[in-house]
């Protein structure tokens, strides 16, 4: 079984614009007091033992090698005392003005907030909290399927969910929300209109990973109907949104079948319900069966079908600002294909767009039309969230099957691909998984078979479903597929499934 760091997913997660600058002081100025404004692009940082992490602010200066009077100390959080002092590589640049790149040291406690900070010649920084979570080991080859005693609310495809994890209170809360969705069957007419604006939200058992309330509850309500739509959670550990952070809502296809360009937020309430959703800066074009994520503060959002339903190969990205809205949308380098119904993820630094279409398709059929198996992927420049390559690399091998309106997630060392429409379905395939390589690169997909397969549970296979990825307190983790459309039946599916290890 391998063991991959949860610091790289969480200890990268979001994308900062560098607020401020600075340098060393000179000519008998003396050097200034270096100043934290956020870890990890977020207000907060997290990560496990031995994970990379990255401070931003200024007055850092910049150094080549270890200097006597210069470290990133970890700090307990009731005394200040110096607990473990983080490894830089310097000579890699490493240790600039503007930012440090780090390693969480060894010694730390799992589960515990430090406060971090930084010290040079000019003194030492204001604090940040950094939270060390337990290491996250995982094999989709020996998971287990449950389904939830907690079904959705109705039969739904074509949604988003995200995961909102809650810090204010004494013990850390995570919540799970399913926004908007597609209610039609592969009969309906005009299926790609049956669209909602229900949101709903569950809260996550801490311990099992599954959902720890025998029913959904209803939270505010989308602006309008959409499905097909992208969403993303953020909060302090990604962004520098202040609260308990925001949900967002992105694109979609309203309730006549139209592409959007609207992107919606709520902040998120102390219990977990959402506020009133307001307006965000649009994208822009109008967008579906698009995919979006969080790195550093920043939204990237790639692919997607245009207002005639034809996949795009555009790429952007905004930064999020400090009450929740949005900056400008950038235009970044195109992927190498036009992709829609594909899968964005992203870790330690680089972005993944996988499998999708090329071709114009209907949301809701059950038949594949021009599925792709290929992983495009780039690295993103931590100084200006931009992307560090004008041509984004196709991957050596893809996922072993060509495939589209599937789900994936980053669990452990893995990516894991689930449903969707491919060759040979229902069962055959329907989850495959692989390493993901230091230099970026991912290694050849196996596939989870037999009884480590939804399918075994009930001869579901699903496309158009959401999934969510769950690390519980003690670091299990846990993939949560919710609804989708039966790729047999052409039925909308309300079941919720959770897998253990």
């Amino acid at each position: 079984m391998r063991r991959f760091t949860m610091g790289l997913l969480l200890a990268l997660g979001a994308a900062l614009t560098v607020l401020s600058c600075g340098g060393g002081g000179g000519g008998g100025t003396p050097p200034p007091v270096p100043a934290v404004t956020a870890v990890n692009g977020g207000l907060a940082g997290s990560g496990t033992v031995g994970s990379l992490f990255v401070i931003d602010g200024s007055g850092f200066g910049a150094l080549s090698a270890a200097t006597g009077g210069y470290s990133v100390d970890f700090r307990d959080s009731a005394t200040d005392a110096v607990v473990a002092t983080a490894a830089v590589n310097y000579a890699a640049g490493d240790w600039s003005d503007v930012f440090i790149k780090g390693t969480v040291p060894n010694g730390l406690t799992a589960s515990t907030t430090y406060k971090v900070t930084v010290t040079t010649a000019g003194g030492t920084s204001n604090a940040a909290d950094f939270l060390v979570v337990a290491s996250v080991a995982f094999s989709p080859s020996t998971i287990t399927w449950s389904a939830s005693t907690a079904s959705l609310p109705a039969a739904l495809s074509g949604f988003p969910a995200v995961i909102s994890l809650l810090t204010s209170t004494s013990t850390n809360t995570s919540y799970l929300y399913v926004l908007g969705g597609n209610t039609a069957t592969t009969t309906t007419a005009n299926g790609k209109a049956s669209n909602v604006d229900s949101v709903y939200v569950a809260r996550l058992d801490n311990t099992t990973g599954s959902i720890a309330d025998a029913s959904w509850t209803a939270t505010a309500s989308l602006p309008g109907k959409r499905g097909f739509s992208a969403a993303v959670s953020v909060n302090k550990f990604n962004s520098l949104a202040m609260g308990n952070g925001h949900v967002y809502l992105i694109g979609g296809l309203d309730d006549q079948g139209n592409a959007t360009a609207t992107v919606y937020h709520a902040a998120v309430n102390d219990d977990g319900t959402l506020g009133s959703w307001a307006a965000a800066t649009d994208l822009p074009q109008a967008l579906f069966a698009h995919g979006a994520v969080v790195f550093r503060n920043r939204i990237y959002v790639a692919g997607g079908n245009d207002a005639s339903g034809n996949p795009v190969k555009t790429v952007y990205a905004a930064a999020i600002k400090f009450d929740g809205t949005l900056g400008s949308w950038t235009a970044l380098p195109d992927l190498p294909d036009a992709r829609a119904y594909h899968q964005i993820v992203t870790v330690a630094g680089y972005l993944y767009v996988i499998g999708g279409d090329n071709a114009a398709a209907d949301p809701v059929a059950k038949t594949a039309g021009s599925s792709a198996d290929t992983i495009y992927y780039n690295q993103i420049n931590l100084a200006n969230g931009s992307l560090l390559s004008a041509a984004w690399s196709s991957n050596a091998t893809g996922m072993g099957k060509a495939r589209e309106k599937f789900t994936a997630v980053v669990a452990g060392s893995d990516i894991v691909v689930t449903g969707g429409l491919y060759t040979g379905q229902p069962g055959n395939a329907e989850s495959r998984y692989a390493q993901i390589n230091s230099d970026g690169s991912v290694g050849s997909f196996n596939g989870a078979t037999g009884t480590n397969t939804i399918n075994s549970l009930n001869g579901f296979n699903p496309y158009n479903q959401a999934t969510t990825f769950f690390a519980d307190e003690s670091g299990k983790p846990h993939i949560l597929i919710l609804g989708g459309i039966d790729a047999v039946s052409g039925i909308s599916n309300a079941g919720v499934f959770t897998s253990t290890q």
